[in-house]
């Protein structure tokens, strides 16, 4: 049979032909999106440690505890903001939304950790948690931040 300017027998032809099939595959992550993750990797990393000194927030996981405070907003935003991110690295071509999102989650996420060092709970004193989210936050949230503003700087469509 000829194909493509040769002569090919049967047994040959699925060969040229298997070169025809595009594979998609997902580009692989950029650096951003890797210390972005880092950023909320550390900022969950914060949600485990005390919170305070004494009282509400003092043990291990100081931030999931009770009662409904800011530390409740860091928790939240944090695994709402991996979440949020492990979607947008699964989709082969993500929406732009899912990286506002994302920055939006990390900065809630840092926002919260701050207030929580502005307002803390009623006689206890901020220790070392949230700071550690707030830097973890800050770290999701300028990644992600750049990432955004070198995507919007892409080369202009032709015309």
């Amino acid at each position: 049979m000829p194909v493509r300017g040769s002569v090919l027998g049967a047994e040959c032809l699925p060969e040229p032909f298997a070169s025809d099939v595009p594979t998609v595959a997902r580009p692989g992550s950029t650096p951003l999106e890797l210390v972005a993750a880092g950023g909320f990797a550390l900022a969950l990393v914060g949600t485990a440690l005390p919170w305070s000194r004494f009282g509400v927030g003092s043990g291990a996981f100081g931030a999931w505890g009770e009662p409904i405070r800011w530390a409740t907003l860091t928790v939240a935003a944090v695994l709402l903001g991996l979440l949020a991110w492990s979607t947008r690295r699964a989709m082969l071509r993500p929406a732009r939304y899912l990286d506002t999102v994302v920055a939006v989650l990390a900065g809630l996420a840092g926002a919260g950790a701050l207030l929580a060092v502005w307002h803390p709970p009623a006689f206890a004193r901020t220790w070392i948690g949230p700071w550690v989210a707030f830097l973890g936050g800050a770290i999701a949230l300028a990644s992600t931040l750049v990432e955004l503003r070198a995507r919007g700087r892409g080369p202009a469509p032709r015309s």
